[in-house]
């Protein structure tokens, strides 16, 4: 029969039924949240890592190409400092340069003068002067090959005086002082 008593039995249940479903509904949405954060973070993390796994990867491959590059040119720089007590193959050099552009040289070479640039690598350099008798055009020939020599100098003076009609084109007499850096032998 239909009576109060089994219509308020009925909608409670239903609303026990309702609530139920609310509550679990409630849950699987805070379980799914949670689930989805934690999966977001993790995508997150691994992609901030496999980006800076790239910038690494990036910079091992540029440190591997200027070490190719570097290769032996470290071994050539240390060479370009002859020691300051034995000068004699960058002397036989500028010998064999004034050779072979065709002119006469003389040169005097002064005294190593120590340079306080590095502790780890005690330097000196050795100033010395270096005369010519030639024309303009064959000693800029002889400054052409000059500049391609594997050690480290510096020209710090120059002198053309000529008494030639024709002026620095002809017979010259030319002087150039430069410096020669060197290994600090003790």
């Amino acid at each position: 029969m239909f009576t109060i008593k089994n219509l308020l039995i009925l909608i409670g249940r239903n609303m026990a039924i309702a609530l139920a479903a609310v509550a679990v509904s409630l849950i699987a949405i805070f379980f799914l949240t949670k689930q989805i954060e934690h999966i977001s973070e993790t995508v997150a993390l691994n992609h901030r890592l496999a980006n800076e796994l790239e910038k690494r990867s990036g910079l091992f491959e540029v440190l591997k190409r200027d070490a190719q590059i570097i290769g032996i040119n470290d071994i050539r720089i240390e060479n370009a400092f002859p020691p300051s007590n034995n000068i004699l193959e960058f002397i036989n050099i500028l010998d064999s340069l004034a050779a072979k552009i065709g002119i006469a040289q003389t040169y005097r070479f002064e005294t190593p003068v120590s340079s306080a640039i590095s502790d780890s690598f005690p330097m000196s350099t050795i100033l010395y002067t270096n005369s010519f008798g030639t024309n303009v055009p064959t000693f800029l020939n002889y400054l052409k090959e000059f500049e391609k020599l594997p050690y480290f100098t510096n020209i710090e003076g120059l002198n053309i005086s000529s008494q030639d009609n024709i002026g620095w084109l002809g017979a010259s007499a030319v002087s150039l002082r430069a410096s020669l850096y060197t290994k600090s032998i003790q």
